[in-house]
């Protein structure tokens, strides 16, 4: 089984953040966030299907004294992997953004009571 794709997950991110930075009010509302992050999800389990498809069955090739034998993973066991391999892409295409902007959005609420406290021991010090 391929690994989980997350490229289009951190592209999304990305551009949620730029989209942000560009607006007046630099926030992002709960509703961007969440519709992002289903896109997000979404798009990570088209691009684990089309890997999916591109990648050949697998198989196993035994070698034993001058004869060859080749296993294939039975269709049953195939498609219960393949389906957890596409709902596992899907959940981590929604969680990765929802993760990145929540630490950021951690991180910048952090940053300005830090420097609001900063500021407020300097002005006492000129005083």
């Amino acid at each position: 089984m391929p690994q989980l794709p997350v490229i289009i997950p951190i592209i999304v991110t990305g551009l949620l953040v730029g989209s942000a930075l560009r607006s007046a009010n630099r926030g992002i509302s709960k509703r961007k966030l969440g519709g992002a992050s289903v896109l997000s999800g979404v798009l990570n389990g088209v691009e684990a299907y089309a890997v999916n498809l591109l990648m050949p069955q697998p198989t196993t090739t035994f070698f034993r004294a001058g004869a060859t034998a080749t296993f294939t993973v039975p269709t049953a066991l195939r498609q219960n992997s393949e389906l957890v391999f596409y709902v596992s892409s899907i959940v981590v295409g929604i969680l990765i953004p929802l993760v990145i902007v929540g630490i950021a959005l951690l991180y910048s609420r952090r940053g300005q009571g830090g420097g609001e406290e900063e500021e407020l021991q300097e002005s006492d010090i000129e005083k």
